[in-house]
């Protein structure tokens, strides 16, 4: 059996509020397969989108990730993000330790920047806080080319750049080559983040709530783009979302969030068949989805 190229085993995160410290993520366990998707449905506050940070090594906070394993296969080669976390977590026992939460997250960063880009990329749900202002969408394109494919000259980089936003299918890709995120509409720049995301060749791309905000038009526009893009399988995405009709869509497998735990895993097959006995909060989002689509 191949192995993974994802690998979350017993992920704990807590913070701390003003109402003492809260644990957010309750001991979640979950994989991703090559070529896979994987969608993580779950309401506002379930632990979702936290939890996929902390994959991504993009948890902050005090104290933030504090207990379990997140491996990354990457050909040949496992990264075991939180190799070590077991000191770190013994060194915060009683009043924490700001320096030793730094090194830990400084730590993480190292370990995972090599893998930003060629192993992990993603795409989250407002793309004007991800897009450069100040850089074209054609040049941010580019930048991600460069990174993939190093052999390309100027003018192979400027014509894939331009392959690159046909693929997500904007109307005249010249013409957003050439325009500012400012230039263009929501759904614009979220089909523009998504060419940025994956002209870096990503093995996985981590999708937060990408149709948050948009128009129903666009969002199952922008649904359907990522099933198109995913057609030929030599990519696997986390595909995280509060709507249980698009994570079913685009899915293989489902983990339903309720309170930093997970309540459900099936697949995304047997959930829109009904078959088997559900959790009470899955079956309510599915009878939800009923109702909707039968309005």
């Amino acid at each position: 059996m191949t192995a993974p190229l994802l690998s979350v085993r017993g992920l704990v995160i807590e913070f701390d509020t003003a109402q003492g410290r809260r644990r957010v993520v309750d001991g979640i366990s979950f994989e991703l397969g090559e070529g896979e998707v994987l969608g993580i449905l779950g309401e506002s506050g379930s632990g979702k989108t936290v939890s996929t940070l902390a994959v991504m090594g993009l948890v902050e906070g005090n104290p933030g990730v504090v207990g379990g394993e997140v491996t990354l296969r990457n050909g040949a080669e496992s990264l075991a993000l939180f190799e070590g976390l077991e000191g770190v977590i013994k060194r915060r026992a009683g009043k924490p330790d700001r320096k030793n939460v730094r090194r830990w997250q400084r730590m993480v960063s190292r370990r995972m920047r090599p893998l930003w880009g060629e192993m992990m990329t993603a795409v989250f749900q407002n793309p004007r806080h991800s897009l450069d202002p100040l850089l074209t969408i054609g040049v941010q394109v580019e930048e991600s080319i460069a990174l993939a494919e190093r052999s390309l000259d100027r003018a192979g980089r400027r014509a894939r750049a331009v392959e690159w936003l046909d693929r997500v299918q904007m109307s005249d890709p010249e013409r957003v080559y050439r325009s500012y995120a400012h230039e263009l509409s929501g759904g614009m720049c979220q089909r523009a983040m998504i060419a940025v995301a994956l002209a870096r060749a990503p093995r996985i791309l981590v999708a937060d709530e990408p149709t948050t905000g948009l128009d129903t038009t666009v969002r199952a526009e922008i649904v359907g783009l990522f099933e198109d893009l995913l057609a030929d399988r030599r990519r696997s995405m986390l595909y995280i979302s509060h709507d249980i009709r698009e994570v079913l869509h685009l899915s293989d497998r489902v983990i339903v969030m309720r309170h930093g735990r997970i309540v459900e895993e099936a697949t995304a097959e047997d959930l829109r068949a009904g078959r088997g006995e559900r959790d009470p909060y899955t079956a309510s989002l599915l009878a939800a989805a009923e109702l909707g689509e039968a309005l």
